[in-house]
């Protein structure tokens, strides 16, 4: 196997740690809905994880300084994008595979549009 030359492994176990500390810090208690399923049910899922991604990239640098807690968000909102988006389900060539995430709405067509799309 392969050995990581950029520090590689304990960043993803840096991501790993901020993402599973989410879960502890969110408004609601457990098994109650959260924001993202609420966006997710108006269809809007995709568009708020790419705005929020940017918006915490655009931060890094300006507020607070160059911090950790910036990329960690923005990667977490592009992890979320992977999850909604169903790309987890797509091969290289384009065809779409089965995979079993275990995950409720992981790999599903998007909910419909409660609302028009407004550019």
């Amino acid at each position: 196997m392969a050995e990581c030359k950029y520090n590689e492994e304990a960043i993803l176990e840096k991501i790993h740690d901020y993402v599973m500390s989410t879960y502890q810090g969110h408004y609601v208690g457990k098994g109650e809905i959260q924001t993202f399923d609420v966006w997710d049910t108006l269809g809007i899922s995709e568009e708020v994880c790419i705005g929020t991604a940017i918006k915490y990239l655009m931060r890094f640098g300006k507020k607070d300084g160059k911090n950790l807690k910036d990329l960690l968000k923005s990667i977490h909102y592009t992890i979320l994008l992977i999850h909604y988006s169903g790309v987890m389900n797509e091969t290289h060539n384009g065809k779409v595979e089965s995979v079993n995430t275990n995950n409720g709405s992981r790999g599903r067509q998007p909910a419909k549009r409660l609302r028009p799309k407004t550019r």
